[in-house]
């Protein structure tokens, strides 16, 4: 009986610390491809980080920019957008980073707009399906996922796996 009861006790500890343990969520569009991911809620990142990790040409992007016709933040909060690429497995690939105070704004402020981001790219790349050759709408896809690291998002051309690439090498 003790062993029984020592074997339920230990399989629920492994269990609970299982799932507690895990820090990540993604997000999937209707096709089922994962679009976003949130990790890492601890890490605080830079610039350097990334370009320490392979983007290439980061160039500093007006961070407090506002729309025009609604005179509302495009990124509210973010304090540094860097714009360069990154020579994944897949290719050279556009990259944009954009770096908050602390993981709650980069959720609470950040993930809206690069939700905005993607869902535009997506609408654009799917017009081009319907009025040209797929080919041609492949090579004009722009910024298709995000990741969510500490307080950092970073948005990649095409798909998600660009980012979980640039994330692997950080050190």
């Amino acid at each position: 009986m003790k062993k029984i009861s020592f074997i339920i006790l230990l399989t629920f500890f492994i269990v609970s610390c299982g799932d507690s343990a895990s820090d990540e969520s993604s997000g999937k569009n209707e096709s089922g491809i994962i679009t976003s991911r949130i990790i890492n809620e601890q890490s605080i990142y830079n610039i350097s980080d990334f370009e320490s990790a392979g983007l290439k040409k980061p160039k500093s992007l007006k961070a407090d920019a506002v729309d025009k016709k609604t005179g509302e933040a495009i990124t509210p909060k973010a304090q540094e957008i860097h714009l360069g690429f990154f020579k994944s497995s897949l290719g050279p690939k556009d990259v944009e980073v954009r770096i908050y105070e602390s993981h709650y704004d980069a959720i609470e402020y950040g993930v809206p707009t690069a939700e905005k981001t993607i869902s535009t790219v997506v609408a654009f790349t799917n017009a081009l399906i319907e009025t040209t050759s797929a080919e041609s709408a492949t090579s004009t896809a722009g910024f298709g996922a995000y990741v969510v690291t500490g307080n950092v998002i970073i948005i990649c051309q095409s798909q998600i796996e660009v980012c979980d690439e640039l994330l692997k090498e950080i050190k």
